[in-house]
Formats: C-alpha cells, sequence, structure tokens
C-alpha cells in the first residue's frame, strides 16, 4: 500500500492576465448570444435576441444591423434568435436561428437588411 500524500500549497508567479486589444460596444441592447468571424477576414456577426450586426474588425465603433426582429409593440414577440453564423466559405451568406425552432439562410447580397431569407 502506497503511504498517503497529502497537497501542499506551493506559491506560484503570478498569472499572466488577458485585456482586450479593441472594445467592440454599445450595438446591443440584449445580452449577446453568438459571435462568428466572417471566412473573408474582415468581418464578424454578433447577435443578440433580436438583432444580428455585421462588424468591420477594423473599425470598433461602427456596425450595420442587417437582421432585426423586433415587433413595433414588443407584446407581439413571438420568438427570439439564438444564434447566428457564417458560411464557412461564402463570406456572403450567414444563418440564424430562433426559438421557434426555424433556421433561416441568408444572402447579404440580396439586401443590406435581411429580414427576408432564402430558406427557412
Amino acid at each position: 500500500i502506497a503511504p498517503l500524500q497529502v497537497p501542499v500549497l506551493k506559491p506560484m508567479d503570478l498569472m499572466v492576465e488577458a485585456s482586450p486589444r479593441r472594445v467592440f460596444a454599445n450595438a446591443h441592447t440584449y445580452h449577446v448570444n453568438s459571435i462568428s468571424v466572417n471566412s473573408d477576414g474582415e468581418t464578424y456577426l454578433s447577435a443578440d435576441d433580436l438583432r444580428v450586426n455585421l462588424w468591420n474588425l477594423e473599425i470598433s465603433d461602427c456596425s450595420f444591423n442587417i437582421v432585426d426582429i423586433k415587433p413595433a409593440n414588443m407584446e407581439e414577440l413571438t420568438e427570439v434568435i439564438t444564434a447566428s453564423e457564417f458560411h464557412p466559405t461564402h463570406c456572403n451568406i450567414f444563418v440564424y436561428s430562433s426559438s421557434k425552432g426555424t433556421i433561416r439562410l441568408c444572402d447579404m447580397r440580396a439586401a443590406a437588411l435581411c429580414d427576408k431569407h432564402g430558406k427557412s
């Protein structure tokens, strides 16, 4: 039988702390639930419960709203966005899903605001 060893506390050097290189702020009213970097290496999507925004990685103070499902009357809200993601190779195509279980395929070449979808 091996002898019982008690854990021992040993002092260690300080841990490395991560700090942001750039802050992209004030574009979402609700919690961000997904981020997807585009295959073009220049843009990314961020999605909250009601909107999907398109960002340029080099411009931190401006984004474009490309999906907006917020109803005029919030009492009519029936679904929220749960995730969004770019196509892995086609930089103009992305999908987003909703709490109703739908997945919508959008092509940014068709319109600046992707409130109409290619497939549901």
